[in-house]
């Protein structure tokens, strides 16, 4: 788990710092869509309560002026809401939860957002807004050294508890890696958007050993917005308010239309690189480490190393791939971006480790992935 953690960190660095996004998520030419979750939700399920005001309720209301607002500013954009009303999704928490991401999973959400409002009874003059991204690794988890603050409630299941022996563990980690850089990068459009409107950022969080089961079970990106706090008074009365609630819902549905412009313009540059090898990611080729050292195409099980994941079969030619792509084969997954593309099949790991430098020097976030026969574990 440690060499997973020291990948992934590398990972998530290397791509917010560089354009390597737009090599790793290949944008899916089928319509925009995007998932919007209210929190909460029906009798049982209010969320923190402050003067009188339930939390569900203010989820509910800022969630159907971004479905409103973005209509006007992306129409073509499929919109979906878990709740439109004051409803729970089922009578139990966990369940209530996990049926949120299974309709973004379901529609094959470019984006899932799930909006809440926080709670904070330690200190109500803490403030601001917090987008919170799920990470399932405690090491990794450790990394974050400022911790958010976090109501003790049944949202979330302790890192202890998952199997890590598990298949559900190990496919949500691989998704994680994925989906993490992605993540991080629409948290960094959200904070920018609510600070032009003069609202504080506590910028993206990462709840040390929790795992939220909202986002636990999400095939694609998805973030939770914190879009206050219900324990500052303020807060609270501006985040109640016709005002307020209108500008929140501009912050946040400005974030989406940002984000999925930059999806289509990755699906544009992955499309139009030109000849001379200029694009969105620089080429970088060595003879030495374009081809796969002991290799054997003919293993049936051992290692093989992703370069790109695409919602879209792509061709594998010189153009995409350069001098890798005679070694490069398609696996075909589950998800929205379930075809995904490796080089070279190693019977053990030292052999993938020996490749992956040269993997690399073009795909950058290229990591190592197991796989048996054509599917990847």
């Amino acid at each position: 788990m440690r060499k997973l953690t020291l990948i992934l960190w590398a990972l998530v660095f290397t791509i917010l710092s560089t354009n390597v996004w737009a090599a790793t998520f290949v944008a899916s030419p089928k319509g925009r869509v995007v998932v919007i979750d209210p929190g909460h939700g029906g009798p049982s399920r209010p969320g923190a309560i402050r003067n009188s005001v339930n939390e569900k309720d203010l989820n509910l209301t800022i969630s159907l002026e971004v479905r409103r607002q973005l209509a006007e500013k992306m129409p073509k954009l499929e919109v979906y809401l878990t709740r439109e009303s004051d409803k729970e999704l089922h009578p139990k928490k966990e369940n209530d939860n996990l049926l949120r991401p299974k309709l973004a999973n379901q529609k094959q959400a470019d984006l899932f957002v799930s909006i809440h409002a926080n709670d904070f009874e330690s200190d109500r003059s803490v403030h601001g807004v917090e987008i919170i991204v799920l990470s399932l690794d405690g090491a990794t988890q450790g990394h974050t050294k400022r911790r958010t603050v976090a109501r003790d409630n049944e949202d979330f299941t302790h890192i202890d508890n998952i199997d890590k022996n598990s298949m559900a563990y190990i496919e949500a980690l691989s998704l994680l890696m994925n989906n993490d850089p992605i993540n991080r990068t629409f948290g960094e459009i959200v904070s920018t958007k609510f600070k032009a409107i003069g609202r504080k950022s506590r910028g993206i969080k990462v709840y040390p050993e929790k795992v939220w089961t909202v986002l636990y079970p999400l095939r694609g990106p998805g973030v939770i917005i914190e879009v206050g706090f219900m324990t500052n008074a303020a807060e609270l009365e501006y985040m109640n308010s016709k005002r307020g609630q209108q500008q929140i819902a501009g912050a946040i549905s400005d974030a989406i239309v940002e984000y999925m412009k930059r999806l289509d313009q990755m699906t544009v540059e992955q499309t139009t690189t030109s000849e001379t090898g200029s694009g969105s990611v620089a080429v970088k080729e060595s003879a030495a480490k374009s081809t796969p050292r002991s290799s054997d195409e003919s293993v049936e099980e051992g290692y093989t190393i992703q370069l790109m994941a695409s919602a879209t079969h792509l061709s594998i030619d010189a153009k995409r791939f350069g001098s890798l792509h005679s070694h490069v084969a398609e696996f075909t997954g589950k998800g929205t971006y379930k075809y995904k593309y490796c080089y070279g099949r190693y019977s053990t790991l030292a052999e993938a480790k020996s490749a992956l430098a040269g993997a690399q020097e073009r795909f950058a976030d290229a990591y190592i992935v197991q796989y048996r026969g054509d599917n990847l574990k």
